[in-house]
């Protein structure tokens, strides 16, 4: 299973690493200059190292869609920077997590992939999340 998790900061990189350790394929996204308090256990380092470990799961920046693929290969987690997450329409995930911690919703939307999971402030439960423009299905 593919897994996109928008956000490399240390919230979403504890939900990389347990997916990771779960056998799911990885692929993170990372704005150009990162904001992470806690980098020690963020994948986000990576945006400035090209490569970096939490918990003993190597993230490698990716720069490419064959970088990508390489680094799950590798069983390796693989970070982008992409802050319009346009890799989610060429990877085609099968699970979208959304853990950019902005305090609002910066643009996930319920039909981004089959399962989408929305974490932290901006969203709440119940309420489900934006359609893009055309779908005539609700959340």
């Amino acid at each position: 299973m593919k897994i996109l998790i928008k956000g490399a900061g240390d919230l979403a990189s504890g939900i990389a690493c347990r997916l990771h350790r779960c056998g799911f394929l990885v692929v993170m996204t990372e704005k150009p200059v990162p904001t992470t308090v806690r980098r020690t256990v963020a994948f986000s380092r990576a945006v400035y190292e090209n490569r970096t470990k939490v918990e003993d799961i190597t993230g490698v920046l990716c720069r490419s869609m064959e970088e990508v693929e390489e680094a799950l290969s590798k069983d390796q987690v693989a970070v982008v920077v992409d802050e319009e997450c346009g890799i989610r329409e060429k990877w085609n995930p099968d699970a979208v997590v959304d853990a950019i911690i902005a305090k609002k919703n910066l643009g996930t939307r319920i039909t981004d992939a089959d399962i989408v999971i929305a974490v932290g402030p901006g969203f709440t439960a119940g309420e489900g999340l934006p359609l893009r423009s055309g779908n005539k299905t609700g959340p």
